[in-house]
């Protein structure tokens, strides 16, 4: 019995047949990015037919040496045949693995490592400069003439510059504009990106400035030169003090006037008064500006800062005023501090008259608008009963006051929160006056 069992288990191994001969041989990968200059280690197996890896006789040769080269290479003891794969030039080839009549073919793509940008560190307003490319390999040698393509260019704001895509970039808008060359490496999202940081500097004014000096809430004129493009009529025209670091208010222009407020600078050195937007080519022009004082105050201060002296209001229009100062949650907080401004408005006719008003400043600081009665009683404006009119919540700040005949109301406004801002030029429009 013990002989037959035996001679029953002694039975061919079903997978015999399928050893022995090539079958096939098959790459690591079918698809690689290299980086001139830089090599990539990898292998081919070949197989039998049930799939064992064979020791290693296969061939590995490269569809143009002058893209990518072959180099041997050993990962004994595993089975299989190693390689590297050496990036030349910039191309796309393909290597090819034989083992007897099977054979395998990998797509090889060679690309630079970094791309870099040069050109000039500032572009004037309304001018342009080329700017360059140059590709280079893993070992930091320039490969731009090995035909890789140009990049494209972009920018992260076209407020201050355009570029085109041959590397052209003009300037408009004054300040930094980041120039972008950016080359897309193989067929996913990788790029090769290079940023140059350009300068636009406004180009000086075409034009003369009746007053180059002035205080506080003090009016200059600028007048365009004949053969100069007319002032720019849309609301994209702006202008800003100690270069961009100060906003103020156009008070009016025409095509060839241009009337700018001044703000609290609280230096007298010269400074550059920049105009953006200046005419339809939406290019910044410069002038110098000095001025007279260091006080931040307005030419209201210190009357305004309290109701029985508040300057009268007695027509539409706008009046520019400064607050300045800590001024802690609305309340003075050092002597200096100029934390309130207060004008009256006496309606001298037998009927009721609706006063409206606006309040307008650059964003940072936070301030209030109020309306108040003959009797000053202060407003609850954030939740009922409301005892006056009042705007604490909105910017621009608007708000509209009902005095009866014969009466006199008070426009009240409070610098609530200086937000770090040493002094703030505001704008009250006015208007329903009679």
């Amino acid at each position: 019995m013990l002989a037959a069992a035996l001679a029953g288990s002694c039975k061919e191994d079903p997978t015999a047949s399928l050893a022995g001969g090539v079958a096939g041989v098959k790459f690591e990968y079918a698809y690689r990015e290299i980086t001139i200059s830089d090599s990539f280690r990898t292998f081919a197996v070949e197989f039998d037919p049930a799939g064992n890896p064979l020791p290693p006789s296969a061939t590995v040769t490269s569809c143009s040496n002058a893209v990518a080269a072959i180099a041997p290479a050993s990962d004994a003891p595993k089975v299989r045949t190693a390689f590297y794969i050496k990036a030349k030039t910039y191309g796309s080839t393909c290597v090819v693995v034989a083992a007897g009549r099977f054979a395998d073919t990998m797509q090889v793509a060679t690309f630079p490592r970094a791309i870099r940008v040069s050109g000039r560190d500032t572009v004037v307003s309304g001018a342009s400069n080329q700017y360059t490319f140059a590709y280079f390999d893993a070992a930091n040698a320039d490969v731009t003439a090995q035909g890789v393509p140009a990049p494209g260019w972009r920018v992260d704001s076209t407020k201050r510059g355009v570029p085109t895509q041959a590397g052209v970039l003009s300037g408009f808008d004054p300040g930094i504009v980041r120039l972008t060359a950016a080359f897309p490496v193989g067929p996913g999202s990788d790029t090769l990106t290079d940023t140059k940081p350009v300068f636009v500097d406004p180009r000086p004014f075409s034009g003369t400035a009746a007053g180059t000096s002035g205080a506080p809430t003090d009016t200059v004129r600028f007048l365009r030169d004949a053969a100069a493009t007319r002032f720019n009529q849309d609301t994209s025209l702006h202008a800003t003090f100690d270069f961009t670091r100060t906003p103020t208010f156009v008070a009016r222009k025409t095509l060839d006037s241009l009337y700018v407020i001044v703000p609290p600078l609280g230096a007298t050195a010269p400074s550059d008064l920049v105009i953006v937007r200046v005419d339809n080519n939406k290019v910044a022009e410069k002038v110098t500006f000095t001025s007279t004082t260091t006080s931040l105050l307005d030419r209201y201060d210190r009357a305004s800062d309290d109701p029985t002296t508040a300057p009268a209001i007695t027509a539409n229009g706008d009046y520019y005023i400064t607050l300045s100062g800590i001024c802690k949650k609305g309340v003075v907080t050092l002597p200096a501090d100029d934390c309130d401004d207060f004008f009256k408005v006496t309606n001298a006719t037998a009927a009721s008259v609706t006063v409206s008003v606006q309040l307008d400043w650059s964003a940072g600081p936070d301030l209030d608008l109020y309306g108040l009665d003959d009797a000053l009683k202060f407003c609850l404006v954030d939740g009922p009963p409301k005892v006056c009119p009042g705007a604490t919540t909105s910017d621009p700040e608007k708000v509209s006051i009902a005095i009866p005949a014969g009466k006199t109301y008070f426009i009240y406004v409070n610098l609530f929160d200086a937000a770090g801002t040493p002094a703030t030029l505001a704008r009250l429009r006015v208007s329903g006056l009679p």
